[in-house]
């Protein structure tokens, strides 16, 4: 008999026990504190139901294995809104138990961390965080839609990131005389309003190129400063860092 025999034989048997057998269970603890189950079947009953158990646990095994050796990976193409429910949604029809798990083992610590570091939006970053990372271990299918919002969303919400970054820009129009600062922050406001949203969202910057514009950045804010000073900000900006 192959293994294919086995397996129906198993379930046939399964389901002969299920109409004409009633079996009588206890549970016990046991000296270590745990507890088991016992039953009243016979030696030969009780083979019997081990291989019953091993049968399901092998289809349950199976239905792992199909999803995970799926050739397209897992398949989250239809995530519209990068948020964790639908992640998880979709996680849920198209992943194994054991990629599930991961996915949110990874959440977690990425979550916890966020908390200690006192970031803003944790939710949100924790997100993308793990989400990066879970794409890494694993082979995943994605829109082009949720990439972008996975992207964006390390940022934080359009109007927190709106008053960081006219925070910053005011910051630098210090170094314009009182007098003509505000015709200078006017006339940069008229220049961001009329920016092409299209043409900065179709931009693609290499991750090597943020640290030169760290450093640009850096260094415009502290030009024509004391050198003393220069050096105390540089220190700190170290430590903070």
């Amino acid at each position: 008999m192959n293994n294919s025999d086995d397996i129906i034989k198993i379930a046939d048997d399964y389901y002969i026990d299920c109409i004409n057998l009633i079996k009588i269970a206890v549970i016990r603890k046991l000296p270590n504190g745990k507890y088991r189950i016992l039953s009243e079947n016979s030696k030969t009953e009780a083979k019997k139901r081990l291989k019953q158990i091993e049968f399901f646990k092998y289809l349950a095994e199976q239905k792992d294995k199909n999803k995970s050796e799926d050739n397209e990976g897992i398949d989250l193409s239809d995530v519209k809104e990068f948020a964790l429910s639908n992640i998880m949604r979709e996680l849920n029809k198209n992943a194994s138990k054991k990629e599930v798990l991961s996915f949110l083992k990874i959440y977690k610590f990425y979550f916890d961390k966020s908390v200690k570091d006192k970031v803003k939006n944790v939710d949100k970053v924790a997100l993308v965080l793990a989400f990066k990372k879970f794409c890494k271990l694993h082979k995943v299918k994605l829109g082009k839609k949720l990439v972008k919002n996975a992207a964006s969303g390390t940022l934080g919400d359009p109007v927190s990131v709106g008053r960081y970054l006219s925070d910053i820009v005011k910051f630098i129009l210090n170094k314009i005389s009182p007098s003509k600062r505000q015709k200078a922050l006017n006339k940069l406001k008229s220049k961001f309003y009329y920016l092409n949203e299209n043409e900065i969202a179709l931009k693609k910057m290499p991750a090597s190129s943020a640290m030169g514009q760290s450093i640009t950045f850096v260094k415009t804010v502290l030009f024509d400063k004391d050198a003393r000073y220069v050096r105390q900000v540089l220190n700190n900006l170290v430590k903070f860092l």
